[in-house]
């Protein structure tokens, strides 16, 4: 694990940046598909360097490559009609359970010559603000792999080795543009505020089994912040203190 502080130039090299705070969408897909409209934007040089804070409703993300397990539709209609819409992403990893109180952040930002970070700088920019967040509730928490964790990466955040938030990236290579953009990167993090982490794996373990994949993995090995924390808060409220927190951090980092 990297200990340079390079990373930190995402945040100030850009001309500027600009943070969205999007209030609970009303759709998975169009949710999602907002953070791939951002990057097109970005990578042609038609929008500058943008943070993303967002919610969506109840839901399953699964990859494409997911889609071609061999009773796909029957699980679609199973989770479905048990409260649990299937959505199909463009990133890898694995499926993914998404609701309310999971806290979804990207970091949509321009490559140029002058202005190129590699894969783990744009993941250690990622997470800083979210492990900053996190400090300011006595959380601790570690980068690292969690055997048994679904979407399992190099760049979890584990807090008291349990997984709390998992990570992912994406590169768009750029068409010609005058600012000499040459790729835009899209690095995003999905931060387990107020979740029942088992469940979610449950319902993850559940897809695979019912479209005919041997996958499965350990319901054990998450956890969520209310969980860690002496939450007397009604619910809502934490994640939206979790947003402040992070959309805080981030603005001193951007104005350091």
């Amino acid at each position: 694990m990297t200990t340079d502080s390079s990373f930190l130039d995402i945040f100030t090299l850009p001309e500027r940046w600009r943070l969205i705070n999007e209030p609970l969408s009303d759709n998975p897909s169009q949710a999602l598909k907002r953070d791939t409209d951002l990057l097109r934007e970005v990578s042609s040089g038609k929008r500058g360097a943008t943070a993303r804070l967002w919610e969506v409703p109840q839901c399953l993300v699964v990859t494409r490559k997911e889609t071609r397990f061999p009773y796909y539709p029957q699980a679609v209609e199973t989770l479905s009609d048990n409260g649990w819409p299937v959505i199909v992403r463009d990133s890898g990893g694995t499926s993914v359970p998404l609701h309310p109180g999971i806290l979804n952040f990207s970091l949509i930002f321009p490559q140029t010559s002058s202005c190129s970070f590699n894969l783990d700088d744009a993941y250690m920019a990622l997470c800083t603000p979210i492990r900053n967040a996190l400090c300011r509730l006595d959380l601790n928490a570690e980068y690292g792999e969690t055997p048994g964790s679904y979407c399992d990466g190099r760049y979890n955040l584990n807090v008291e080795g349990l997984k709390i938030t998992g990570t992912a990236q994406r590169v768009m290579l750029s068409t010609s543009n005058k600012k000499a953009i040459k790729q835009g990167v899209l690095a995003q993090a999905m931060l387990m505020v107020e979740a029942d982490a088992k469940s979610g794996t449950d319902w993850v373990n559940r897809f695979y089994q019912e479209a005919g994949s041997e996958l499965r993995f350990d319901p054990a090995v998450a956890t969520s912040i209310d969980a860690l924390v002496d939450n007397q808060l009604a619910a809502g409220e934490l994640t939206i203190l979790i947003r402040k927190l992070i959309a805080e951090e981030f603005s001193q980092l951007i104005n350091k």
